[in-house]
């Protein structure tokens, strides 16, 4: 999965090291590079107004697991702990692969749920960020 569908180019480790302030884990969820402010802000207690699309990944309320990507290929798409949907900008096609052995689990009916779940994130999370780059104005 991660190499037939190039997922390996989105790919990065991430590390936070902070002894006095985290316990020591490793974690395997989805995330994204637009989380690590949202998320150093809140390891640091530090009060801000959030006007990204990233998350506080250490805060426990907030454990939404998921990616958007897009590349130069005019896709975007959603990546999960289950699912990476991709559709084409251009002429709408559509994909929905599994992430892992254990999403063999979910029925069609299931599998084209998240599908149509997934089609609309990644379209507003691709509108939102369109509008935020074009509206990036000061208060």
């Amino acid at each position: 999965m991660w190499t037939t569908h190039r997922l390996t180019d989105e790919h990065v480790p991430l590390l936070f090291y902070a002894p006095a302030l985290l316990t020591p884990q490793r974690r395997s969820e989805v995330v994204s590079q637009i989380d690590i402010m949202p998320t150093i802000a809140g390891m640091l207690h530090q009060p801000y107004i959030n006007t990204t699309l990233g998350r506080d990944l250490l805060n426990p309320a907030k454990r939404n697991n998921f990616a958007f990507v897009t590349n130069t290929s005019d896709l975007i798409g959603m990546i999960t702990d289950d699912f990476f949907y991709t559709r084409n900008l251009y002429s709408n096609e559509e994909q929905l692969n599994q992430m892992h052995a254990g999403a063999m689990r979910f029925s069609k009916s299931q599998q084209d749920s998240a599908k149509r779940s997934l089609s609309g994130f990644a379209t507003a999370f691709y509108e939102t960020a369109k509008y935020m780059l074009m509206k990036n104005e000061k208060e």
